[in-house]
């Protein structure tokens, strides 16, 4: 099955004006945002065409962004499928939830990293940073550019997907993980067997960035990136322990760190 890949345009002329009203930043954010509000979005046709692929699956995936989910999504629905959250689909397609489903998660240190090589470079030749971060993102130098980008955020939407917390695309309205199985990003080549999906134990190699070697994104962050990090990321923390050892784990307590940390949970 052949994979059918979008270009990312992003949000753009009416479509910007359009999703300003709605306070986002990516027109494709709307339907989110509605849900989020406990409102069931218009669905056009594209989305009730992606819906179905999964109904004829049989089995829903939330595709979490930086987690190798476009490669996930070309054996299982044979289309590029958007980063959509738990919360959305209970409201578009509530029947979806009656499905078993899963997401990878990935640590989010190493997450934010290759999220931060994709922001510089513009994407890859599959996909591309939204327009509207595409110009903020190709003057990150540092990762102190791209916390600071975190730090100025007031809410998800005001980020690219990249970069939003991975509990944001699984977790319930309570703040409780709705999704059947968490799988830790590094056992990949475990889920066709885990899953009983034999389709998912080969999978192609889609979105890697080209930046490699003798890049500050190469380096680990500092003690004090490490800290507003950890912070900004707490809950995918916890939920990258609950993948790995099955148990919930309490979020870590703030440290000091020299950035103030948004709330990001709506």
């Amino acid at each position: 099955m052949a994979l059918d890949l979008e270009r990312t345009t992003g949000t753009t002329g009416v479509n910007r004006l359009l999703a300003s009203a709605f306070g986002v930043s990516l027109v494709s954010d709307i339907p989110e945002r509605l849900s989020r509000h406990g409102l069931r979005p218009w669905l056009d046709g594209k989305r009730r065409r992606r819906l179905d692929r999964i109904r004829d699956s049989g089995l829903l995936f939330i595709h979490v962004p930086k987690n190798a989910g476009t490669s996930i999504c070309d054996r299982l629905y044979g289309a590029q499928m958007k980063h959509c959250s738990i919360r959305y689909y209970a409201k578009a397609a509530p029947d979806l939830l009656a499905l078993p489903s899963f997401a990878l998660v990935r640590d989010p240190i190493d997450r934010f990293l290759s999220a931060f090589r994709y922001a510089r470079t513009g994407g890859t030749r599959h996909r591309t940073v939204s327009a509207p971060f595409r110009e903020r993102y190709a003057t990150f130098r540092t990762i102190d550019d791209a916390i600071d980008h975190l730090a100025e955020a007031r809410s998800p939407f005001g980020i690219d997907h990249i970069f939003r917390p991975q509990s944001w695309y699984v977790l319930d309205a309570q703040g409780r993980s709705a999704v059947d199985r968490l799988i830790p990003y590094e056992q990949i080549g475990e889920i066709g067997k885990r899953l009983g999906r034999e389709e998912l134990s080969t999978l192609p190699d889609f979105n890697r960035s080209s930046e490699t070697g003798g890049h500050e994104t190469d380096r680990r962050p500092t003690p004090h990136q490490f800290d507003f990090l950890h912070r900004f990321y707490a809950a995918d923390f916890a939920l990258r322990h609950q993948a790995v050892t099955g148990m919930p784990a309490r979020l870590r307590s703030a440290g000091t760190a020299t950035k103030p940390v948004p709330s990001l949970a709506g």
